[in-house]
């Protein structure tokens, strides 16, 4: 009895690892080509010209499978910003934020990240972002960056995804926004980006099929187990 108990316990659990790795077949690749993302959102608009690409190196290492670098402008103010959206697996993308990239880079933190609600025009709702404010000097002056990033797994947005990394191998899939704007002031307030951040996500949400229902019925079954540590 106690050999067919485990031999059953083994099947199931390859059985599952099966499930896993498809499930991480699948969500390789962007719901949609991130490069679909309109040039054109409410005021903001993409240069002509100004899109680029990250270094393969630096794509390998955020874990991007697909993403999106561009430069907007904003119509009303004047203001321009830099837009990198990507997309790939989530343990290697919640990993590499600002507070970590920024420093690296030689940049100090003028004002510590702090997470904010970016609402979403026409819906009773907002998302969570970070915004935060870096410093470099150069040539004896300081060159100021204003940065706001966000996550999206499992159809859910947060400033921060270590906390939520048992249900990676359910919702292997990942979204980052990241935008960056020159400043001249050091201060943090109500950025002409964040209409920008509002309409991103817009975006992503209504070109993405449902991340929460991406995983089959059979493996959902066991999630709750496995994520409440049972």
């Amino acid at each position: 009895m106690v050999c067919v108990l485990l031999g059953l316990s083994g099947a199931v659990r390859y059985w599952r690892e099966l499930q896993f790795l498809s499930i991480g077949s699948q969500s390789k690749n962007s719901p949609f080509p991130l490069k679909d993302i309109p040039n054109l959102l409410g005021t903001w608009r993409a240069l002509e010209g100004a899109e680029t690409v990250l270094d393969p190196e630096i794509a390998k290492l955020a874990g991007s499978t697909d993403h999106v670098l561009r430069t907007y402008a904003d119509d009303q103010s004047g203001e321009r910003v830099t837009v990198l959206v990507l997309y790939g697996p989530a343990d290697a993308v919640w990993g590499h934020t600002p507070d970590i990239c920024y420093p690296s880079s030689g940049f100090k933190a003028v004002i510590p990240s702090r997470e904010i609600q970016i609402p979403l025009e026409g819906e009773s709702r907002s998302v969570p972002f970070r915004e935060a404010l870096y410093g470099k000097s150069l040539g004896g002056a300081t060159m100021l960056q204003e940065v706001y990033h966000s996550f999206r797994n499992a159809g859910e947005w947060r400033s921060e995804m270590g906390s939520q990394w048992k249900q990676f191998r359910y919702f292997p899939g990942m979204f980052k926004i990241q935008i960056e704007r020159r400043v001249k002031t050091a201060k943090l307030g109500d950025s002409p980006a964040q209409s920008l951040l509002a309409r991103l996500v817009e975006e992503i949400e209504k070109r993405s099929a449902s991340d929460a229902a991406a995983s089959p019925a059979v493996v959902a079954t066991t999630a709750a187990a496995d994520l409440t540590g049972k």
